[in-house]
């Protein structure tokens, strides 16, 4: 049986095999056709994309910061409320840590 490479147009390694044209998932599997065709296309010189890209990984690395720094955030909130309505200060380690969450959290771009 003869192997069709022509019908994939982009190609990304995946933990148990590839992202086929954006939106096919393909299992490592030779007894699959299409395994087999991915195959076929690595064997002709072509090589998938990695599942995530440079970009991919420092964004979602920096979602994992901003929940982190804003959950910080909002676990601390009640300090700031404190000292609005009653004029207790907020410790200084607090200040400083609500200071570092706030500058951590990045968003858009």
């Amino acid at each position: 049986m003869e192997n069709n490479t022509a019908w994939i147009t982009s190609c990304k390694s995946q933990d148990s095999g590839w992202q086929v044209n954006g939106t096919m998932s393909v299992p490592n599997d030779p007894a699959n056709t299409d395994c087999q065709d991915v195959l076929a296309w690595i064997e002709e010189g072509n090589t998938p994309d990695p599942q995530f890209t440079s970009d991919e990984i420092a964004a979602n690395a920096q979602q994992v910061i901003n929940g982190e720094s804003l959950a910080y955030l909002a676990s601390t909130d009640w300090y700031v409320t404190r000292q609005s309505e009653t004029d207790v200060a907020v410790p200084q380690d607090i200040s400083t840590l609500r200071a570092e969450a706030r500058a951590a959290v990045v968003t858009g771009a």
